[in-house]
């Protein structure tokens, strides 16, 4: 485990175990680190009161079959990264008379900008007790920060905002190691039957099956089919595993 994610584990270990103990509320933050690796910790923004509302995406991707007009297929290729919605996020420094934007709206709205360092933006994790890390999909919740829409809804005498309502967009990051992860659940893995339809090919088939069309020939061996253009519809075809 990373620095990074032993960080996170820990702020939200804690909001848990202080709400348990005292009753008070676990409270919502923002960790912000340099990249999707979590090397630097860069800040930790927390929200001056919790969420209302948080709306999570998750939406699966999906392909039609190209080679093979005939079919009407679809083939699952892995999942959208995640977009969460927190909406109703509260900063107030009315008590304080200092300016919102200067203590709280500036540190969320530069998220938005690349980091000079390394030329993208930050990337955060949204954390917040159990909702972040009472789930499976915990380590899945680092985000780059799609946009922020600030209202303001109190000023002082002299024009100074000290109150504003945040609606946050934030869409999961995509790190090599998610990507390899998918790719390792639609590789071929696994033999599999399929039934010839009309307008398959052998060739459409092993496009559909290994994404390549040229895996035919491994097809063909496996079911002793001489001739490609031989398939009859409504046969039963074995695809055989491609071993990594």
């Amino acid at each position: 485990m990373t620095a990074g994610l032993q960080l996170i584990r820990s702020l939200a270990e804690k909001a848990m175990a202080a709400a348990d103990t005292s009753g008070s509320l676990a409270k919502a933050e923002l960790v912000v680190f340099t990249n999707p690796e979590l090397e630097e910790h860069l800040d930790t923004i927390p929200f001056f009161l919790n969420p209302s509302t948080i709306s999570v995406e998750r939406r699966a991707k999906f392909e039609d079959d190209a080679h093979n007009q005939a079919r009407d297929d679809v083939k699952y290729k892995g999942t959208d990264p995640i977009s969460l919605q927190i909406g109703e996020l509260w900063f107030d420094t009315y008590d304080e008379r200092r300016n919102v934007r200067e203590v709280f709206i500036d540190r969320l709205e530069e998220l938005v900008d690349y980091y000079d360092e390394t030329h993208v933006p930050r990337v955060v994790s949204f954390v917040w007790g159990g909702f972040s890390h009472g789930t499976k999909h915990a380590r899945d919740y680092v985000f780059y920060v799609e946009s922020v829409k600030v209202d303001y809804l109190m000023f002082l005498s002299d024009g100074t905002p000290v109150r504003a309502k945040v609606a946050l967009c934030l869409k999961q990051v995509t790190t090599t190691k998610r990507e390899d992860g998918q790719n390792q659940k639609r590789s071929p893995d696994h033999a599999k039957r399929v039934v010839v339809r009309r307008g398959d090919t052998l060739q459409g088939i092993a496009a559909r099956e290994y994404k390549d069309p040229r895996e035919w020939r491994r097809i063909a061996a496996t079911n002793g089919i001489e001739n490609p253009m031989s398939l009859r519809v409504g046969s039963e075809l074995l695809v055989p595993p491609i071993l990594r």
